[in-house]
């Protein structure tokens, strides 16, 4: 076994120091990105309303583009049919 050197001692009190700064280092960091998620979360919270008004919209879209298609087939039939019978 070999013995403990002050040497040895002095490398392994850096190390420990070393890996306390980059400890507290990342303690910032990680408050810095638990503050941003504090502000973001209202915004997250709103997806779900978000997603459904955006599904709500596509919906009305095809409603949209059906009636317009149906008043579209009917003129179109209308003026193929002579325009001023209704039938």
């Amino acid at each position: 076994m070999t013995t403990v050197t002050e040497a040895d001692i002095k490398e392994l009190k850096e190390l420990i120091v070393k890996q306390s700064e980059q400890l507290n280092s990342i303690d910032k960091r990680l408050a810095v990105i638990e503050a941003r998620l504090d502000e973001w979360k209202p915004m997250i919270q709103k997806i779900p309303d978000l997603a459904e008004k955006v599904g709500e919209l596509k919906n009305w879209k095809q409603f949209f583009l059906l009636g317009v298609t149906s008043l579209g087939s009917g003129l179109i039939g209308w003026l193929i049919r002579g325009g001023n019978r209704l039938q």
